[in-house]
């Protein structure tokens, strides 16, 4: 990570933002297939889609593999260099047929689609896609053809759920959206303005702090690997009123004094949460050893309004930030590709990475009309005991 010679940016008073290289994080493909002829059926698995260097996936994917579940995971870096075939419309799907026709059956009738996938035919069960962007492929020359293969790619890695009965996260609901769903379901949030004048915004807003944030992603990728995070930054009333208009939209919020910050992951239904203390919310990127982490049980009412929250977007999964304010709650956002294994290495444990497991086990059992139960907890988390991790270099922390 990086700051050497980023100057600020229009709308914040000082660099609030950091460079994240991950151009030496090698893109891959890695099968965890059962051995089959070439005419064999295709193989129901999960498919998994990330970028190189985030840990979430790689043990994700040997926690199933453990667990005798079939998957795919394929980085961004390398998806460009695939060999794919997949037939979207045609004859209506037969779930008795799974041998004649190449269908898996899946649960309420709906069937799975099949990919040939460089040369192996695989019928996905459930895909789950995070952190995924053209900007994140390599280039080519010419850049009307560079464009197209990024966008192409990236439309078909997101539009795979149309071949899966399930898809994760689930919806992804703006910030803004995210703010109104959540006010109109009577939970607490900041008061918020929405301007290309701050200083307007600050006007409206009470004294004391303010929090200026970006209202789309804070990391914005400029090339391929190089990703700048625009990190939301607190300043006084006093110092918005001075700046000047911005040629873009930014969030600006009241700064909620509070007696606790959440982190709290929603997992197909279940929470698990983390107590976060720092100094500013850029602290985990710029000066991780002074920031504390510690699981905690999920405050009733807290698991209630991610459940609600969770519930209302559609999202299987999600990492909620939430604030403790004298008894309330008070909701600021949800990040649906929301980094894990950095919270559960600073706190010690894996309950989020052993939920996840369990999640797309089930669903994926679920999808060949198998609705077994799981298995039980303690298992899940000794088979994680001996999967090797990575520190994480995603952006959704």
């Amino acid at each position: 990570m990086s700051t050497t010679g980023v100057p600020a940016l229009p709308g914040w008073s000082r660099p609030p933002h950091l460079v994240v290289d991950l151009r030496g994080a090698p893109g891959s493909v890695s099968w965890r297939l059962p051995d089959t002829g070439p005419a064999a059926a295709p193989i129901p698995c999960v498919v998994l889609a990330d970028r190189a260097g985030c840990a979430e996936f790689a043990v994700l994917q040997e926690t199933l593999h453990r667990l005798g579940v079939p998957s795919v995971r394929v980085d961004a870096e390398s998806v460009t260099s695939l060999r794919l075939s997949t037939e979207v419309a045609g004859a209506g799907p037969d779930p008795a047929a799974h041998d004649a026709a190449g269908r898996a059956p899946a649960a309420g009738g709906r069937a799975c689609g099949v990919l040939d996938l460089d040369g192996r035919r695989i019928a996905p069960t459930v895909v789950w896609a995070r952190h995924f962007s053209p900007r994140a492929m390599p280039v080519t020359p010419g850049a009307a053809r560079a464009l197209l293969r990024a966008e192409s790619w990236d439309a078909f890695v997101r539009q795979l759920s149309s071949l899966a009965p399930v898809s994760l996260p689930g919806n992804r609901p703006g910030r803004l959206e995210q703010l109104a769903g959540a006010a109109a379901a009577g939970i607490r949030v900041p008061r918020t303005v929405v301007t290309t004048r701050p200083a307007e915004a600050a006007a409206a807003m009470p004294d004391g702090k303010v929090v200026v944030k970006v209202v789309g992603e804070h990391f914005v990728e400029t090339a391929p690997g190089l990703l700048t995070g625009i990190f939301p930054e607190i300043t006084s009333r006093a110092e918005l009123l001075r700046r000047p208009a911005l040629d873009y939209p930014v969030i600006v919020q009241e700064h909620v004094e509070h007696d606790a910050e959440l982190r709290v992951y929603h997992v197909a239904g279940d929470v698990h949460g983390y107590a976060v203390g720092k100094r500013a919310p850029d602290s985990p990127w710029r000066e991780e050893a002074g920031v504390t982490v510690t699981a905690v049980a999920v405050p009733p009412a807290a698991a209630d309004a991610v459940r609600r929250l969770a519930n209302l977007w559609g999202l299987t999964y999600g990492a909620f930030d939430l604030l403790l304010s004298a008894g309330d709650v008070v909701f600021l956002e949800v990040n649906a590709d929301g980094d894990w294994r950095w919270f559960e290495t600073k706190a010690g444990g894996r309950a989020v990475s052993t939920a996840a497991a369990l999640a797309a086990r089930t669903l994926h059992l679920a999808a060949l009309g198998d609705a077994g139960p799981p298995p039980p907890l303690e298992l899940v988390d000794f088979l994680l005991l001996d999967t090797r991790t990575a520190r994480t270099a995603g952006s959704g922390r």
